[in-house]
């Protein structure tokens, strides 16, 4: 039996230049860490991105971002989230960059 699962892309985006610096699919992993550490999933090496920032989690077909108690914390639309359900159109501040999740379908 397939189960249902919405695929999704995450870009990174210099939020200066409005370039996209990486793209990142989701797939199945259960989780995906943002942060400044070299052990971090997506790693964004910049002062004002704590060593580990923030998570995306993959629960029961959907994802969720959840900030990780992150210093400069995680932003969308001009307000700080604690956590928030990852749809297409999608955008979050995580210090310099601009995470854009986008649907891979």
């Amino acid at each position: 039996m397939a189960i249902d699962t919405v695929m999704m892309e995450m870009h990174i985006v210099n939020k200066a230049t409005g370039a996209t610096l990486r793209a990142f699919a989701l797939g199945d992993a259960t989780e995906v860490i943002v942060g400044r550490d070299s052990d971090c999933d997506v790693q964004i090496n910049a002062p004002s991105v704590s060593r580990e920032h923030c998570v995306i989690e993959h629960v029961d077909g959907d994802y969720r971002l959840r900030d990780l108690d992150s210093t400069g914390g995680t932003w969308s639309n001009g307000d700080r989230v604690d956590d928030i359900r990852v749809e297409d159109g999608l955008e979050v501040s995580v210090g310099p960059a601009l995470l854009r999740f986008v649907d891979g379908d």
